[in-house]
């Protein structure tokens, strides 16, 4: 590749786009610890250097690695070869209309701007301080205010991306829906216009039931599919974003933070199913749910009789799972506090902004009463916070949580981290799953509202690592028997492909590899993303 290289650094050069080819270490790693390779960097001032730098490297076959806020937990932004290109100078918003975004903004920034115009982005990832638009794009990022919001496929009107052939193309919503397992993308929607339509197949996987558990593993199906669909969650295989269309909503509601310490497994289970039965008759409509919402109610409070209705204001924005073994991490108070229980929920509750919160967290109260009522032993204890004080530092503890276990990590080794998402129903054999894992070595924590729990093995030593690595294949495969998903939101990376070929299959992961061959033919984007360099020839 030395010479493909120096041919493509010396058009490059004469297009005005300069390839460094020295100080670039820190584009080698990303939050995973994973490390590559690379032989240069380009930082693109604009859209034309991104593409000029595709119609080169596509000419060369030189393979370019996408990468923005380094945020990545899977090594999806880690070079294994060829050329880094920072997108994060593309940062600009139209002054007009927020909505319209390049993709390197960070995230934060985003919201607080899209904030100062009395609007909202919900999607919300622990890494918001330091993450970037189009990497949430990219991975189809959520957060803690998925369970209410969804993530941010939700909230992708369309785009303008570089494909990695140099093609610009411009999408949206509903313009590109897919008919007989294709997609026809028009030649009129493609800047240079080809000849040609171009026949993109959708993705197909063998093992659908995890569609109903939240997921980012592999590309997205539906059936029929939008193409804007298709390129979210992609995690760069398919394409460079230019600017993105988000969608924005009204200013979220004043809202309140509850902690709720849970005395077992089995009444969590129970609490976190019946909150979301209620989301979905409220939120959804789903009328249908209403004779298991009784059900819940008899076995929470043995009072199946309460006017479902009436429980309108019970429906939280956010439910975070705080596990028994999360507890060294916290502030000392609450540590000890964690420490007699099985766990901890978080939640947020909105409410109308000229309405009173404790009236509001007094609903919860009553309710929670009411279920401690019926038990014989372990009470649910509460911690309520009103204010925007409080509840900030609540959710900076919950937030902090990877970043301290990072801290515990040694020299030279790296921490297995679990993404897993399973179907409801399923809520209790993950955590059961969890607590079969080694005491002081496992972590517990993630979004409880759609059974989607993290758990981090910090080993001790390199032996340990390995042993963990296994342990993680054996919990992949027991999650995928449950109908899960192997990552609910990291996405894939260069780190699970092995996870993503036994959840969708082997011809799933063909098909992936047929549809990245057919917008780049050379396979030279964001290698070793979902499907191996082997996979990719």
């Amino acid at each position: 590749m030395k010479s493909s290289l120096q041919s493509m650094v010396s058009e490059c050069r004469d297009k005005g786009i300069s390839i460094h080819q020295t100080g670039f270490d820190d584009f080698l790693r990303d939050e995973s610890r994973f490390r590559g390779h690379a032989e240069g960097l380009v930082r693109a001032r604009s859209e034309r250097d991104v593409v000029e730098l595709l119609v080169s490297a596509n000419r060369w076959r030189v393979p370019v690695t996408v990468v923005s806020g380094k945020t990545s937990l899977t090594g999806a932004s880690v070079p294994s070869t060829g050329i880094v290109l920072d997108v994060r100078a593309l940062d600009a918003v139209d002054p007009e209309d927020p909505s319209e975004a390049q993709p390197g903004i960070n995230l934060k920034q985003y919201k607080n701007l899209v904030a100062g115009r009395g609007l909202f982005y919900p999607p919300d990832p622990t890494s918001e301080d330091s993450c970037t638009l189009g990497g949430n794009v990219a991975t189809n990022a959520s957060g803690a205010l998925s369970y209410f919001y969804g993530p941010t496929r939700d909230y992708v009107l369309g785009m303008r991306l570089a494909l990695p052939t140099g093609s610009v193309l411009e999408v949206n919503r509903d313009l590109v829906i897919s008919s007989g397992g294709f997609f026809r993308i028009s030649a009129d929607l493609l800047i240079p216009r080809p000849q040609n339509d171009i026949l993109v197949p959708v993705p197909h996987p063998d093992a659908p039931s995890w569609r109903r558990c939240k997921n980012s593993a592999g590309l997205f199906y539906a059936d029929p599919m939008d193409l804007v669909d298709l390129f979210i969650g992609s995690e760069g295989i398919l394409g460079v974003f230019l600017r993105i269309r988000t969608r924005l909503i009204p200013m979220r509601s004043a809202y309140f933070g509850l902690v709720m310490y849970m005395p077992d497994r089995h009444f969590t289970v129970k609490l976190v199913q019946f909150l979301e039965h209620l989301r979905q008759y409220f939120q959804e409509s789903n009328r249908a749910l209403e004779q298991e919402i009784r059900e819940d109610l008899a076995v929470l409070s043995g009072d199946s009789t309460i006017d479902v209705d009436s429980l309108r204001s019970i429906v939280p924005s956010c439910m975070e799972w705080l596990g028994h073994s999360v507890a060294s991490l916290l502030s000392p108070d609450r540590a000890r506090k964690l420490g007699n229980y099985y766990g901890a929920i978080y939640l947020e509750q909105e409410y109308p902004s000229d309405g009173d919160p404790m009236e509001h967290a007094t609903r919860w109260a009553v309710l929670i009463d009411a279920f401690n009522s019926t038990r014989f032993q372990g009470e649910i204890v509460t911690e309520t916070a009103l204010d925007q004080g409080q509840i900030r530092r609540l959710r900076q503890e919950r937030q902090s949580i990877p970043e301290k276990l990072n801290e515990l990590i040694r020299p030279g080794l790296v921490k297995i981290g679990m993404d897993f998402a399973v179907p409801l129903e399923r809520l209790e054999d993950l955590l059961v799953l969890y607590e079969s894992l080694p005491p002081g070595k496992s972590y517990s924590f993630g979004h409880i509202g759609n059974a989607h729990l993290h758990c981090n093995l910090i080993p001790d030593s390199l032996e340990e690592m390995e042993t963990f690595r296994e342990v993680y294949r054996d919990l992949s495969e027991k999650v995928c028997l449950m109908g899960g998903s192997v990552s609910g939101e990291h996405g894939i990376g260069k780190l699970k492909r092995e996870a993503l070929k036994m959840m969708i299959g082997s011809s799933a992961v063909e098909r992936i590899r047929k549809i990245k061959f057919t917008l780049d033919p050379q396979m030279i984007l964001n290698v070793g993303n979902m499907i191996s360099v082997a996979e990719q020839s």
